[in-house]
């Protein structure tokens, strides 16, 4: 009798490996280049803003500014304090933030899409906040070392293909005992669906935790979206550079 071929599948990291007999197959995990992201986003930034509110994004991200503030995990930060918005897109998420938290402060949105980038203007223009907008990536922002009071980004460090450098980066122009509040994509059935349309990664608590260790940032807090689609979605985390 003959014995069957040798089957195997192993999981390494992000990629997928298949050992057939004497032949070994792998799937890598492919992230897109700056380029690609920044045409993706281009093409949908019209229609952004219409879908995020459709989807419950926009109240949910008011409502869990609300929340923070009730909470009173943030600093009392000053007129003219400095955030960056990470990744701002039509800035949803600094409106919210403006709104709830610091309506005289100083938004400095960061993306590499100009097409959102200039609906984000407009929109930060219309709700009067003071504001200023900068095709960057994420991975070598045009800032001096810290520069920001406060660092705030949604559903960007998943595109990243080394996060680690991301978060390294973000911690880099953040002023000592300054935190930085992050939404990501959680790790589930949804997370995969949106992972698989938009090429982005996941992440669960643990993993986000040990990324946000390493980049040094400390007294890390977990928290969900209070209400809609993004509270299956999404989660928070929120962290704060060492003042050591």
């Amino acid at each position: 009798m003959k014995s069957r071929p040798k089957f195997d599948v192993a999981i390494i990291g992000s990629d997928l490996e298949w050992t057939i007999g004497w032949w070994r197959v792998s799937l890598q995990r492919v992230y897109p280049t700056v380029t690609q992201l920044s045409q993706t986003y281009d093409r949908a930034a019209l229609q952004w803003h219409e879908h995020l509110s459709l989807l419950g994004y926009c109240h949910a991200y008011g409502q869990l500014w609300k929340s923070l503030k009730d909470a009173d995990l943030l600093p009392h930060w000053q007129d003219n304090s400095k955030i960056c918005d990470c990744g701002i897109g039509t800035a949803a998420f600094s409106l919210a933030f403006a709104r709830a938290i610091a309506p005289r402060a100083h938004i400095t949105g960061v993306d590499v899409s100009p097409q959102m980038l200039e609906i984000a203007r407009q929109k930060l223009s219309q709700a009067k906040v003071s504001h200023q907008i900068c095709q960057s990536d994420l991975r070598k922002l045009p800032f001096a070392d810290e520069y920001f009071d406060g660092v705030i980004s949604a559903h960007v460090l998943e595109h990243l293909s080394n996060p680690e450098q991301g978060l390294k980066e973000i911690v880099r122009v953040l002023r000592p005992g300054s935190p930085l509040i992050l939404a990501v994509t959680r790790s589930n059935l949804i997370g995969r669906l949106i992972q698989w349309h938009w090429g982005n990664r996941c992440f669960s608590q643990t993993e986000l935790s040990e990324l946000m260790h390493e980049a040094g940032l400390t007294n890390l807090q977990f928290f969900h979206f209070p209400v809609g689609l993004t509270r299956l979605t999404s989660f928070v985390c929120i962290g704060f550079k060492s003042s050591i």
